[in-house]
């Protein structure tokens, strides 16, 4: 046992008479005591023993103490040095039991019936219940996307967006549900459409019907993307959570899609997306009308296809759009395309009958203008695949032989 001395102890030679006398009568006392209860049991001599010399103070007044030495900090604590110390926090702090933990409200809903009902367990069962409601609408989402019913699935989807958990709606950045978005206003008005059978000979595909998306659609689903943009921008604090840098790609897939299948149409609609027979080619005058509406329908697809390149240029200007290896590279790949489609215009003919605004288009200058315009945006395209590529894009292995071929040109 650890005793505090006394701050200052005088020399045994200072020690006046009655303190000499007093500790010779202790000695004495000591040794009678051990002499009586050796035939006793030795937890009885250790309870029963006084404290050794040490453990109390030389002064005067410790004659008059009680056996009891109140100043042991097991005796202030009130612990019994039989029993083991309790666990931290202890003794810097009370010691807690189980029954200080437990509430007056936990122990009567703990009752065989319940006799309260706390808010916390009836919070409980209404965030189980909901969360099972959810997980129903979910599976009936799903279920009906798989089977088609588009029209189903936008209800489900709509009642999942209504649905709050403890105040909290659903997060549609969460697990890909914004993409579950984005698909349903594109197939909520799409049309069956059924190919003609001399348009669709030679053909890859076994089907005589395939499903198209409406222009309504393409425009609503991005709106909705330039709505996510706005509503989650990126922000140092939301940079690792799905926000406008994770959107922006999306959108510019579907714009560049629908440009795409509108031209496809377009074709489709001429006459000329598939070659024609060797009997038709016999006949010159469809064969001219036929590429004129082609060229139409080309250079259609190229105005539609330029203000998804400015709107490319103008966001990769800023950071951190300028340093996103997706971006870089799907804005690459849109300048091949546009690339072709220029040089697609340099060797067409024009025809008589086209309108006013194009007939420069087939001059020598609009000619020329157009191979400038080419070679521009297919510099502008490997610029843009090549910081790709150092931005650690997957770079297929023929754009790869074709920036390494441009690097080889001197």
């Amino acid at each position: 046992m650890s005793i505090f001395d006394p701050v200052y102890r005088p020399p045994r030679g200072q020690h006046t008479f009655l303190a000499r006398q007093q500790k010779a009568d202790r000695k004495r006392k000591r040794k009678e005591g051990s002499l009586e209860s050796s035939d006793e049991e030795g937890d009885t001599n250790v309870k029963s023993s006084p404290l050794p010399e040490e453990a109390t103070p030389r002064t005067a007044s410790t004659a008059f103490n009680p056996p009891v030495n109140r100043t042991d900090p097991y005796h202030v604590a009130g612990h019994s040095r039989q029993d083991s110390l309790p666990p931290p926090p202890f003794p810097h702090a009370p010691l807690k039991t189980r029954e200080s933990c437990v509430s007056v409200e936990e122990e009567l809903a703990a009752l065989n019936p319940p006799l309260y009902v706390s808010k916390a367990t009836a919070l409980n069962d209404q965030s189980s219940l909901k969360r099972r409601h959810i997980d129903n609408l979910t599976t009936l989402l799903h279920t009906c996307m798989l089977r088609g019913d588009w029209q189903r699935a936008s209800r489900a989807w709509g009642l999942l967006l209504r649905t709050e958990i403890g105040g909290r709606s659903v997060d549609v950045r969460q697990q890909g549900r914004w993409g579950i978005g984005a698909e349903l206003l594109m197939r909520r008005d799409a049309e069956s459409t059924k190919l003609e059978p001399s348009i669709h000979k030679g053909d890859d595909e076994d089907v005589d019907v395939v499903s198209r998306f409406s222009d309504d659609g393409f425009k609503t689903a991005r709106e909705y993307y330039e709505r996510l943009i706005l509503q989650y921008p990126y922000t140092p604090r939301t940079q690792y959570n799905v926000n406008a840098l994770a959107f922006y790609p999306a959108l510019f897939n579907i714009w560049i899609y629908e440009v795409q299948d509108r031209a496809r149409r377009r074709r489709r609609k001429a006459g000329a997306e598939r070659p024609t027979s060797s009997e038709d080619s016999k006949h010159s005058n469809d064969v001219d009308a036929t590429g004129s509406k082609t060229i139409a329908a080309q250079r259609q697809e190229l105005e539609e296809a330029l203000p998804i390149a400015q709107r490319m240029d103008e966001l990769l200007v800023s950071p951190p759009y300028d340093g996103s290896a997706v971006l870089l590279h799907l804005r690459g790949m849109v300048g091949l395309w546009l690339a072709d489609l220029y040089a697609g215009h340099t060797s067409a003919p024009v025809s008589d009958d086209e309108s006013s605004e194009h007939s420069s288009v087939g001059s020598a200058s609009g000619l020329e203008r157009n191979r400038e315009e080419a070679l521009a945006e297919r510099e502008r395209a490997l610029s843009c695949l090549k910081r790709a590529k150092g931005a650690g894009a997957d770079i297929p292995v023929s754009i790869n032989v074709l920036l390494n071929a441009s690097d080889a040109i001197p």
